[in-house]
């Protein structure tokens, strides 16, 4: 459902099958801990099911994931909000992707357009609002089409947008680069530049509680209109939507879809998987939550949650030094080996939400992960997982169980694993 789906984020687990182990092995106003948190799926079963959680992640957009989901929204001020991004936008944004009816020669948006190789070669719409005509398929660009992508390619783009490098601060690449070298080269122009005035729309908001939702709904569809969605009918793709399908920052060789980025933000705010819809869910089951600053509002006090960014062994070291063993009951999610880069490819939407200062040191320091471009080999890799195990077992409190959900088809590290956490 919505509030589970509306942010991508990999690895999500079960909500129910995790629901079920926090009741069946925390006791009811106990503790749940979850050092890997992710998009924060522990925290919110736990506290749904009556039980305070503490959870922690290196990534900012994991964490502003989970807050987001917790947080209460009023859906009222929110679509309040969005109106008046679009108010300052919309028309401004949609003018980009104008064309021209193929049946009737009416002028309007269209969906997405088709590109190869650095070249517009086709342009699709769902349904003309004057005659219905509808071309999903070898709609070649009109005169016009080309017009608008000379004009836009002479344009000068006054709005912020991330220019990162994919390349750490020794100059080793990412594990997961290919032939981009820096954020802004994952998009066409056109998209480049709807989506940085779209950030400086939201930007304007004063509330920051909705300025916040704005943007965290402006991160759950950024990737879409990358250059690393592919042409492709099969499965749940259509002939006007895809999807960051690789686990890379993906080079096409072959076609790929340029969406509209105003089209994409307004799904991702009014959709049926949208921002909207999974706060009208959330707040049934979060409407009072009460949220810790510091970890001793939910070790000591009567808050619900408390969300950590940051190295989650250093976390349970403090609570130990501090309080001694205080969690019930640990669900978590660690890393696979070098499975999936979650610190390089969170990348792209930490850097459009601006908390990239001090990112890529972080996840140097701390991820957990096999990636010699981080100087982490599989025995780094290891060691760091041992020593989480260490930490985990240290802050349960004594007779307390940890739950290990895994997946890696490697014996080396399933065995790497399972020797981790018996030491």
């Amino acid at each position: 459902s919505p509030m589970y789906v509306w942010h991508k984020f990999w690895g999500r687990k079960t909500w129910n099958v995790v629901a079920e182990y926090i009741k069946t092995y925390c006791p009811e106003g106990g503790i749940v801990f979850d050092p890997f948190a992710g998009s924060g799926v522990v925290a919110m079963e736990a506290v749904k099911a009556g039980r305070k959680a503490i959870v922690c992640d290196l990534l900012p957009i994991a964490t502003e994931i989970t807050r987001m989901t917790l947080k209460p929204g009023n859906l009222e001020q929110l679509h309040q909000a969005f109106e008046r991004v679009a108010g300052r936008a919309k028309s401004k944004i949609l003018d980009l992707y104008k064309t021209t009816c193929r049946k009737c020669r009416h002028v309007f948006p269209f969906t997405c357009a088709v590109w190869k190789k650095g070249r517009c070669i086709e342009i699709r719409y769902e349904s003309c609002p004057h005659c219905g005509d509808r071309q999903a398929k070898n709609c070649r660009l009109s005169r016009s089409d080309r017009v608008l992508l000379q004009r836009i390619e002479r344009m000068r783009l006054g709005a912020w947008y991330p220019r990162n490098r994919l390349y750490y601060p020794d100059g080793s690449p990412f594990k997961e680069k290919q032939r981009y070298d820096s954020l802004d080269q994952l998009f066409t122009k056109r998209n480049l530049a709807a989506l940085a005035w779209l950030m400086d729309a939201i930007e304007q908001e004063t509330r920051r509680d909705l300025r916040d939702f704005l943007k965290i709904a402006f991160t759950s569809m950024v990737h879409l209109c990358t250059t690393m969605c592919p042409i492709s009918e099969a499965g749940h793709f259509t002939p006007y939507s895809s999807a960051w399908v690789q686990h890379s920052y993906w080079y096409p060789s072959g076609p790929y879809m340029e969406q509209n980025v105003w089209q994409k933000f307004k799904s991702a705010v009014l959709g049926h998987q949208g921002l909207m819809k999974a706060k009208a869910e959330s707040n049934q089951y979060f409407s009072d939550v009460k949220f810790a600053r510091h970890v001793e509002g939910a070790l000591e006090n009567d808050a619900d949650v408390y969300i950590h960014r940051g190295d989650s062994v250093k976390l349970m070291e403090t609570i130990v030094k501090k309080h001694g063993p205080g969690i019930d009951y640990i669900f978590t999610d660690p890393p696979y080996d070098a499975s999936v880069q979650y610190g390089e490819l969170a990348y792209l939407w930490v850097a459009w939400l601006k908390e990239d200062k001090g990112y890529l040191g972080n996840i140097l320091a701390s991820e957990v992960v096999r990636n010699e471009r981080q100087h982490k080999p599989f025995r780094v890799y290891h060691g760091f997982l041992r020593r989480a195990f260490k930490a985990m077992y240290d802050v349960l409190k004594p007779g307390a169980y940890l739950t290990l959900t895994f997946h890696n088809p490697t014996f080396q590290v399933r065995n790497a694993t399972i020797n981790a956490g018996v030491m």
